[in-house]
């Protein structure tokens, strides 16, 4: 089985925590396992800060944990997924020797805007060029490299016709992203 968050990309990580305990004392409340992937939801009475029957279930469904402690001294659980993570591992790897020798650029989704100038629609002006991602070539294929301040405007325009961008950075989005001086443009057409 392998376990993925709600964009469907696999999600290895988990955590065990108390719930409902009287300043985390054992004989209140329960552990619970929480995951942003679709891992099963899991409880266990909190009667005891040993927690070493969870760790051995956790294990034998294939996750390895590292058992902690939070500011109530009660324990914490952190989980990793094994065989989701092998995944995660290997795809990493595969595109890692796909872009081993890739040209850093820019990527755009949408078409560049005519006036050349992104509108900042935080402040309702014009950005110095044209909003881009940084990404990664190999020939049309590319990876885009996004922060988690990004993401979520990546996350909405990926879907829309990319563009590899050449030019020069002229400054940086409300976002955070470079803007760019287009110089030439090239409609890709499979992502890596």
């Amino acid at each position: 089985m392998i376990y993925k968050d709600s964009l469907g990309r696999p999600s290895a990580e988990a955590r065990i925590s108390t719930f409902g305990t009287k300043y985390g004392q054992p004989g209140t409340g329960y552990f619970a396992l929480g995951s942003i992937s679709d891992a099963p939801s899991k409880r266990w009475p909190y009667e005891s800060k040993d927690v070493s029957h969870i760790v051995t279930e956790m294990s034998a469904e294939g996750w390895d944990c590292v058992i902690g402690y939070d500011g109530y001294n009660a324990p914490v659980i952190d989980c990793i997924h094994r065989d989701t993570q092998a995944v995660i591992n290997d795809t990493k790897s595969a595109s890692e020797s796909k872009f081993a020798t890739a040209e850093k650029g820019f990527i755009r989704f949408g078409a560049c805007p005519k006036s050349g100038y992104s509108i900042n629609y935080r402040d309702n002006t014009p950005e110095k060029g044209v909003s881009v991602f940084e990404a990664e070539f190999v020939g049309k294929e590319y990876r885009v490299f996004v922060d988690p301040i990004l993401e979520a405007t990546y996350l909405h325009v990926m879907n829309r016709p990319a563009y590899r961008i050449f030019g020069e950075i002229v400054g940086t989005g409300s976002d955070g992203e470079p803007v760019v001086k287009v110089s030439k443009k090239v409609k890709l057409t499979t992502k890596g």
